[in-house]
């Protein structure tokens, strides 16, 4: 089969690489339809991920249709259409049976190296899924593959994250960072019916969808986003602030944003091990911090698909660029360059 192979530290290719077969009873094999670039899989090409397999399969965002099934898959058979999750969880220890599932002992990740799980990603024409009654989900006949395939990651990160949040109506929301997680991020919060969602950003072709999303828009390169929402909540500051960077200065920005007795929400994935953190004058506001982690798939992504299916959410705005997946290379580079919102690869 063809696949987006993992090359080296900053460089990919596609190419040949053997087809998948079943390993355990549990198993199945997907035909990949359509597959997604995601910021993720730059940790990947930038050497953050430790233990990456040199010309192994990556990615993990897809929807395909089953063409094998192990004898012990009781959920799913040839033919199906499916969502996969990024997160393979186990569905046996403690974690798993509280339905914590990003918590799981196990967690391996598709095609994310040696250290969770060494399996082959989803970016290639063929993709095997272990544990495939837990950690795929069939797809309504109703929704197209573009609908569909975010589900997995960050179309249910959005959900996760809101839920997390504890939003309420009438609440001012502001979003830091309008990358694909925080305008997904921005697509679910208005489900809770917040007065207003302010999303902070500096580039403007995002903060231009985010308004197109009913957001007011924030340049942090103009204006301070902290003085603005302020001024916006008769200077209290906003009740829910989700912070879906993960560098310090956005963790910073939310913490300043957010008012005394609010929520600080964090999505962002934060590689960093350590900030300088103002714990007294968190502790004297009285703000409640909220880690997101690892989305919880399989536990959100019933959620995250009713609300595509009814009209909440349309993943599909933000995908700006199909390609077949002999161009994965080229999509790459658009996606690095923040040229690309989402990037479709099609085997």
């Amino acid at each position: 089969m063809r696949a987006v192979l993992f090359h080296d530290i900053g460089s990919i290719h596609v190419g040949d690489y053997p087809d998948p077969a079943l390993v355990d009873p549990g198993d199945v094999i997907v035909k990949v339809d359509s597959a997604a670039i995601c910021d993720s899989d730059l940790h990947l090409l930038h050497g953050r991920i430790p233990g990456m397999r040199p010309d192994s399969p990556i990615g993990h965002e897809f929807v395909g249709t089953i063409t094998q099934a192990g004898s012990d898959v009781k959920h799913f058979k040839t033919g199906d259409r499916v969502v996969g999750s990024f997160l393979i969880a186990c569905g046996r220890c403690w974690f798993c049976a509280r339905h914590e599932y990003s918590n799981c002992d196990q967690l391996w990740v598709l095609g994310y190296g040696m250290f969770t799980g060494d399996l082959d990603g989803a970016q290639a024409e063929y993709v095997r899924v272990p544990i495939a009654d837990l950690n795929l989900h069939a797809v309504d006949p109703s929704l197209s593959d573009e609908q569909a395939v975010f589900a997995g990651d960050i179309l249910t990160t959005g959900v996760y994250i809101c839920e997390r949040a504890g939003i309420k109506p009438g609440d001012t929301v502001a979003i830091v960072g309008a990358g694909p997680v925080g305008l997904f991020t921005l697509m679910n919060a208005r489900a809770y019916a917040p007065e207003r969602i302010l999303m902070v950003d500096m580039a403007a072709d995002r903060l231009k969808m985010a308004e197109s999303l009913g957001a007011i828009p924030l340049d942090s390169t103009k204006v301070n986003p902290v003085v603005e929402i302020q001024r916006a909540t008769g200077e209290r500051g906003a009740d829910v602030v989700i912070e879906c960077v993960g560098l310090a200065p956005a963790f910073t920005t939310a913490l300043n944003a957010v008012r005394a007795g609010g929520t600080v929400a964090v999505i962002g994935v934060h590689s960093d091990l350590s900030y300088d953190f103002p714990l007294g004058e968190v502790w004297r506001r009285g703000v409640t911090i909220v880690m997101g982690a690892t989305c919880n798939v399989q536990e959100n992504w019933d959620k995250a698909l009713d609300l595509v299916k009814e009209g909440t959410v349309d993943p599909t705005i933000l995908i700006t660029h199909r390609l077949p997946l002999e161009d994965a290379v080229e999509g790459y580079k658009l996606f690095e360059a923040h040229e690309a919102l989402k990037v479709i690869l099609k085997p």
